[in-house]
């Protein structure tokens, strides 16, 4: 057999062969046997066989994933085969952990897709503008779209510098760093450090570069003195910055606002056509104020130096460049392109739209004097890398490299392993459903007062985040004005929230919000702890909450809860917080898609648990004893 078989992705593999093997189905003495022609391949996979359709249908098996089990008729009777959910979590678990050592590097890095930093969600292509002058080129778009990209770029590659290349800077009438101290503050001379021979040849050589690229300059007696550091980067090279401590120290902190990055992910998502772009050496094209310059002065075995330009690890430096970043392109920001310090993207509906875009912002480029690394800016994808998530016109989706970090933790043995793993967790808590009842156990781990324990619930649940992160979820854009719906959920010791939207039919998750419950919090009444939630869920999606109506889908009786006059307390001031939004409470209707059936489900028998109608007596309504009542029964 060499018809290749083709999988969800598109991914297709070709068979080794066939073969034909018994197969008993159930445990005597209900059982059967019979005769199954399984085709092989040399995949990755959690389980060792996948029986099909026709394999059941000649046993006469019947199967219920409700009661996880499948059913057959024999000679004494009716054979039985159930599910092992803890046996098939395992096997999956031991199959991804597994999969870097059971495939080859290379054909791992091309089934996950794991970009390296900076790179694309799709593969490139290398394009040569001019001589030395390379960049890269999406290759899952059309090839009229990127033949007119490409000839865009032509037209304009005096805006790219290779590596080591000289550039104007931008000009000091839109932006030149100037460094303000606090009053009365003596300047600060670090006693200079010792490095080994590996270190030291570094830091020379970046030395030798910045003066060949005109970023800094020789200094004798400066008032402030700084060290050299030398770290690692992710791409096991060595990076070397200056120990500006003292100097930031010193200096008041710009309140200039950066962008909200979950608003500007957003704005990316949904568009066809992308174009990422790097300024080359960013922080060092906009120069520093020539009186400031001797401030950021360093020592090293050489001599001592300045910067003419901002040097990185300033601490007002990103306020700068957002400055300047919204200064040049205040008219394309939110329209055509977005920004974040000095990660930029062009976003475009098709491929004449992309290159008229392309055109405005390099004009804007040349007029100031921005230039762009061309190998590490990616023009005409379907999909990129932005501020760490992957965007596309599908939505937003986790890095795979996020994802593969944690799935390739073993299990903790100290607390500091513990937080590292909870926050990785929470760079992702956007696309984890009820992520802080899931982690509940971790956070046990790490109480102060309190022994280390990795405990069995502990390893449930990292099993659980494991498996979950698998296969997360795609993330949806908001379409602007469209009402989106709330779905909550609450436990003992956490609250959770699921904001989705609705698309042709189908219910696509926004955000998911989760919050573990403290102190008092834990003995709210359930009605309390379901506005609690939607209360939670407002204040972390509050532009979510301005710019659409948000209709609540739960059992609870919030609706009454919150509109009543009397009400006093913690509901009355929840109430109030939400009478600023347009937000409305219906009763939860049918769900669609598995992400939202696991949300839902886990937690709905909890939420439903009745109280004995007859049982009367004192009951406090949100805190304030009221009167006798008959307890209801909650829906």
């Amino acid at each position: 057999m060499d018809t290749p078989l083709v999988g969800f992705a598109g991914d297709t593999v070709i068979p080794l062969g066939t073969i034909d093997l018994e197969v008993e189905f159930g445990e005597s003495p209900n059982s059967v046997v019979s005769r199954v022609k399984f085709i092989v391949v040399n995949a990755p996979s959690a389980y060792n066989v996948i029986l099909g359709r026709k394999s059941l249908n000649d046993v006469g098996a019947i199967a219920s994933t409700k009661h996880l089990m499948i059913k057959f008729p024999t000679r004494l009777g009716v054979g039985v085969v159930k599910g092992d959910q803890q046996k098939a979590r395992e096997c999956y678990q031991a199959a991804v952990i597994d999969q870097v050592t059971q495939i080859e590097r290379g054909n791992v890095e091309k089934k996950m897709r794991v970009p390296s930093s900076g790179a694309p969600g799709e593969d490139v292509e290398e394009v040569e503008l001019s001589e030395g002058i390379i960049t890269k080129l999406g290759t899952a778009l059309g090839a009229k779209d990127r033949e007119l990209v490409k000839d865009c770029l032509k037209r304009n590659q005096e805006i790219f510098v290779a590596e080591g290349g000289q550039m104007p800077g931008i000009k000091r009438e839109i932006a030149e760093h100037k460094i303000k101290l606090f009053p009365n503050v003596r300047p600060v001379h670090q006693k200079k450090r010792k490095f080994g021979p590996e270190r030291r040849t570094i830091i020379e050589e970046e030395v030798q570069r910045l003066l060949a690229a005109g970023f800094i300059r020789e200094v004798k007696c400066p008032a402030w003195l700084a060290n050299p550091v030398v770290v690692p980067k992710p791409n096991n090279k060595w990076r070397v910055c200056i120990d500006f401590t003292d100097l930031n120290k010193a200096c008041p902190k710009d309140p200039f606002p950066l962008p909200n990055i979950d608003a500007l992910v957003d704005s990316t998502a949904g568009f066809s056509h992308l174009s990422i772009v790097d300024a080359n050496a960013g922080y060092h094209q906009i120069k520093m104020c020539t009186e400031d310059e001797e401030k950021t002065s360093f020592i090293t075995e050489k001599g001592i130096y300045c910067y003419k330009v901002m040097p990185f690890g300033l601490k007002n430096a990103g306020a700068e460049y957002q400055r300047m970043v919204n200064k040049l392109f205040q008219g394309e920001i939110g329209k055509i392109m977005e920004a974040y310090v000095d990660d930029m993207v062009i976003k475009s509906c098709s491929g004449e739209e992309h290159v008229q875009h392309l055109e405005r912002v390099f004009a804007k480029m040349k007029e100031v004097g921005m230039r762009l690394n061309p190998k590490k800016s990616f023009f005409c994808l379907g999909s990129g890398k932005f501020l760490g998530f992957i965007v596309s016109e599908r939505g937003i989706e986790v890095h795979p490299s996020k994802c593969q970090a944690i799935a390739n933790m073993e299990p903790p043995k100290t607390v500091k392993e513990v937080q590292e793993l909870t926050g990785r967790i929470a760079a992702l808590n956007r696309f984890i459903s009820k992520s802080a009842e899931v982690c509940q156990p971790f956070f046990q781990t790490i109480r102060k007062n309190k022994k280390f324990q990795w405990t069995v619930e502990c390893q449930d649940a990292f099993e659980k985040i494991k498996e979950y992160l698998a296969t997360p979820p795609t993330i949806s854009r908001p379409v602007k004005g469209e009402t989106l719906y709330l779905y909550v959920a609450t436990s003992e010791t956490a609250v959770s929230a699921a904001l989705i939207r609705i698309e042709e039919n189908q219910q696509k998750p926004v955000y998911f919000v989760s919050r573990i419950l403290r102190d008092a919090e834990i003995r709210y009444h359930p009605v309390e702890k379901v506005a609690f939630a939607v209360m939670i869920a407002s204040r972390k999606l509050k532009p979510y909450f301005q710019a659409h109506p948000i209709k609540v889908l739960t059992d609870m009786p919030l609706r009454k809860a919150l509109g009543q006059l009397d009400v006093a307390g913690r509901m009355l001031k929840w109430a109030v917080e939400l009478s600023e939004y347009d937000v409305s409470f219906e009763p939860r209707t049918a769900y669609k898609g598995q992400i939202l059936a696991d949300f839902i489900v886990e937690c709905t028998a909890r939420q439903t648990k009745k109280i004995p109608r007859k049982k009367c007596g004192k009951y406090s309504w949100m805190g304030q004893l009221r009167r006798r009542v008959r307890v209801l029964a909650l829906k």
